[in-house]
């Protein structure tokens, strides 16, 4: 008899737990902000000035990354957005040059993106929205792949960090893990830093 795979159960369950977290706590983005611009004071070596940083729209309850956006921009930082695009088979993660304020169209799935004339680019540190993470660094997604296979074309290219973007409360002691599933090299909350070291 097959295994029953965990993950959409616990999909529901964490979409439940997240949408409660962001009824609770609706300044978490600015909190996140706040706690992380302290972990650049400490850390004034990383990111360096000119590092591009994708950040991502929030959909659903997901914690609003703007505020941290924001922060890495202070800092010195540039930005950009994934966007979905046509590819040989459905869609693929890319990224484009964004600033915050700038224009945004509706792409698929109904998540906003930067226009098609905004520059291709990689980005060195990618945030990651998530269901859920643990201290060893997995996320779970939302089943798409769209994210794992983005991240596992950027390492085979350069050298990046993927931080997980989530209300602490979205930890959990474990989770499944697939072959195919990419790392967290940090996980950044309302409270701080999450697990390991992003650098």
């Amino acid at each position: 008899m097959p295994a029953i795979d965990p993950k959409p159960l616990l999909r529901n369950e964490m979409k439940a737990r997240r949408a409660g977290m962001a009824s609770e706590l609706p300044q978490a983005g600015e909190q996140m902000a706040e706690a992380v611009s302290g972990f650049f004071d400490a850390l004034n070596d990383w990111p360096p000035a000119g590092t591009l940083v994708a950040g991502y729209y929030p959909i659903q309850s997901e914690i609003n990354p703007f505020p941290l956006m924001q922060a890495f921009a202070d800092h010195g930082c540039e930005l950009c957005l994934p966007c979905l695009a046509p590819g040989e088979s459905g869609f693929r993660m890319i990224f484009r040059r964004f600033s915050i304020g700038d224009s945004l169209v509706l792409g698929p799935f109904d998540i906003r993106q930067p226009l098609d004339t905004m520059p291709e680019v990689d980005p060195d540190v990618v945030l990651v929205p998530l269901l859920a993470f643990n201290r060893d660094g997995i996320r779970l997604g939302y089943g798409g792949g769209y994210y794992d296979r983005a991240l596992e074309r950027l390492r085979a290219e350069k050298v990046i960090r993927a931080v997980g973007v989530a209300f602490s409360g979205q930890e959990v002691a474990d989770l499944p893990i697939e072959v195919h599933d990419q790392h967290l090299d940090g996980i950044f909350t309302e409270l701080g830093l999450a697990g390991t070291d992003p650098r």
